[in-house]
């Protein structure tokens, strides 16, 4: 799991449309990972009721 840092610099990097190649090697994640937190739209910590 990566910290909440990394996950908002992907999700500003990616609707900033950086290559996911770019933004895995800048923060130092997987490609699948940098994919994942960018298609999300609600990054909140909490579990929606």
């Amino acid at each position: 799991m990566i910290g909440v840092d990394k996950i908002e610099n992907v999700s500003k990097r990616a609707r900033r449309v950086n290559p996911i190649a770019s933004i895995a090697r800048a923060i130092g994640v997987s490609e699948p990972t940098v994919r994942k937190y960018a298609r999300m739209d609600d990054l909140s910590l909490e579990p929606p009721r």
